[in-house]
């Protein structure tokens, strides 16, 4: 089929704003049979489209996609990163380590930006919360949207393909983007009088973060539950734990005598809160077939 390809990097009224390779951007409009076909067309669809009057351009056809995300409505992601604040508000490691385990779970890249670092007099707890999460494979980033320290840097780490952030409200997510792209128009308030952030970011659109890589800039992903029927799926999500040979293959590290992961935990290798964490989401996310 002829046409150029593109990306889809702005979607509003259901007309998706397309991006070519050469970095043209056209209002896009999906006809009839492909409507009917595809559906709504996502931010982070790759499109093939042919220009008709000039900014404007039909879309011949949808690529298939890799992943499909439902809050913020992306697809084609391949990264997430992980926001967290220690100070105004603290955040909730819980909610954390659930983010970061259907990271996993979805087969999305993950990252740990851990914000509001000026506000903090004492940096050792940013410093030993770094230190956990690099000790379970991840990237981990200290950053000030306020002086930009820690931004550049951020900037500046090698990824591809489209990435989301997550966090919990207040934990200055649209405050980062426009610390790190100032020509992402993104509205922000500050706290509320009870101390809960106001979420006022409402469209998706992506921005270039690097030479290979896009930034979602949305109300953040959201999805918190998970259902697996394989528990070492949990396990897995959390690297560190399942690094850790026990004397018994079928060990789940829960209340197994002899358990090296609970001697690991007792030694202070292993973090007690991701431990922890990982003995919850067993519990909860755990359905086995009947």
């Amino acid at each position: 089929m002829s046409g150029q390809e593109g990306l889809v990097v702005a979607l509003e009224a259901n007309r998706p704003t397309i991006q070519a390779s050469d970095g043209t951007t056209y209002l896009g409009l999906l006809r009839g049979k492909l409507r009917q076909t595809v559906g709504q067309v996502l931010v982070g669809d790759r499109v093939r489209f042919a220009p008709t009057d000039p900014g404007e351009a039909v879309v011949l056809e949808v690529a298939p996609r890799r992943n499909q995300l439902v809050r913020p409505p992306v697809a084609n992601v391949e990264g997430m990163f992980a926001l967290f604040s220690l100070v105004s508000p603290r955040g909730n490691r819980e909610l954390l380590d659930k983010r970061l385990a259907i990271a996993h779970l979805m087969d999305l890249a993950a990252e740990v930006a851990i914000t509001k670092v000026d506000l903090l007099e004492d940096p050792s707890p940013a410093l030993a919360l770094k230190a956990v999460y690099e000790r379970a494979g991840y990237r981990v980033w200290l950053v000030s949207a306020v002086t930009l320290s820690g931004v550049q840097a951020w900037l500046e780490g090698s990824r591809r393909g489209i990435w989301v952030l997550t966090g919990e409200s207040g934990v200055g997510k649209s405050s980062l983007i426009r610390a790190a792209l100032p020509e992402a128009t993104v509205e922000s308030q500050g706290l509320s009088r009870i101390g809960r952030g106001r979420q006022t970011t409402r469209t998706v659109r992506l921005w270039p973060f690097g030479p290979e890589a896009w930034l979602a800039d949305t109300p953040g992903f959201t999805q918190l539950s998970y259902q697996v029927a394989d528990r070492r799926q949990i396990l897995a999500a959390f690297p560190e734990i399942a690094a850790v040979r026990c004397r018994y293959s079928d060990c789940w590290h829960l209340r197994e005598p002899g358990c090296e992961v609970q001697a690991a935990v007792a030694a202070g290798q292993i973090d007690p809160v991701r431990y922890r964490h990982y003995c919850q989401l067993l519990d909860e996310w755990y359905q086995p077939r009947r």
